[in-house]
């Protein structure tokens, strides 16, 4: 249910998203953001994610980022356990101001998944397209700059990835 919710609510943000003074069409931007992650065994990582983004108008932009959702290591019976992994996202991110200075965001898009995992002195290496999608909201610290905050929730091979990220949006042109 709340992923249909979440997977409407882009559209939607699309459709009736106002006019937002601050994004100029055709600008770029960068972004980066401190995440924490957790992985499905319950377990909190700290990671991080760096992005290029594109306005396609004042109420859409494009994003190509890279995201590292840490490492978790879990000892169980004897068995030491290793999990690291890293996607490269493309995402589409609809904005919604609530003021002159802050609003909401949503964002959905496709993301290649790599995951290293070693068990005692078995590893393996997989690779994963799934697809992603976030809330969130942001700031304008000045003219160029926002503060962002959001939810994302990723899928690996049927387990759930949740991170939080917290960053910063810097527009270059």
């Amino acid at each position: 249910m709340k992923t249909s919710i979440l997977k409407l609510s882009l559209p939607l943000l699309l459709l009736f998203s106002a006019s937002n003074a601050q994004a100029t069409e055709n600008s770029w931007y960068v972004t980066a953001n401190g995440l924490n992650a957790e992985f499905a065994s319950n377990s909190d990582q700290g990671g991080y994610s760096v992005a290029v983004g594109k306005y396609i108008n004042s109420n859409i932009s494009i994003e190509l980022g890279y995201a590292d959702f840490g490492e978790n290591t879990e000892s169980v019976g004897g068995v030491d356990a290793e999990f690291e992994a890293t996607a490269i996202q493309l995402s589409a991110l609809g904005y919604l101001p609530v003021s002159e200075k802050a609003g909401l965001f949503a964002r959905i898009g496709i993301e290649q998944i790599n995951a290293d995992s070693t068990n005692n002195t078995v590893s393996s290496d997989s690779d994963d397209t799934e697809f992603f999608y976030g809330v969130g909201g942001y700031y304008h610290v000045s003219e160029n700059i926002d503060v962002r905050v959001e939810f994302q929730r990723h899928e690996f091979r049927g387990e759930e990835l949740d991170t939080v990220n917290a960053g910063v949006a810097v527009k270059t042109y």
